[in-house]
């Protein structure tokens, strides 16, 4: 059973239901369907700030419904270290990251999960990162 960490913007298009990358999202989910998915702890604050900027009380019940169903990954001692190593390595590269995206690789690879993102540019940055990008057919 492989782990995958579901990125902000998949959890957006599922709870959306954008309808663009819906169908795609749900045939590579029904793929993953013996595989253990999560978000992580900096996820579940994005999609509640979302929730709190829109102050929709239908979505926050709708977000809480989808994370119901989904593990948290935190923020763990190991997390810290590949922030740390992350961090410090593209800073010496010149390259910038914002924390959130650097915190959330760093749960994945703490994990040994993968990361599903349609937001290759910039993960692909992180060279341990293992990325998928499930809106693609």
């Amino acid at each position: 059973m492989s782990k995958y960490v579901l990125d902000t913007c998949i959890c957006s298009y599922i709870i959306k239901g954008k309808s663009d990358v819906i169908d795609v999202l749900s045939q590579n989910m029904i793929k993953h369907e013996n595989d253990k998915l999560f978000v992580t702890i900096f996820n579940h604050a994005e999609l509640f700030t979302g929730v709190l900027l829109k102050e929709s009380p239908k979505l926050k019940k709708t977000v809480e419904i989808f994370l119901k169903r989904l593990d948290i990954v935190c923020f763990t001692e190991e997390a810290s270290f590949e922030y740390a190593k992350i961090r410090s390595e593209l800073r010496k590269n010149g390259v910038s990251l914002d924390d959130m995206n650097m915190l959330i690789a760093a749960c994945c690879i703490a994990e040994n999960a993968t990361l599903v993102t349609n937001n290759l540019k910039h993960f692909s940055r992180i060279k341990e990162l293992k990325l998928e990008d499930w809106t693609l057919p």
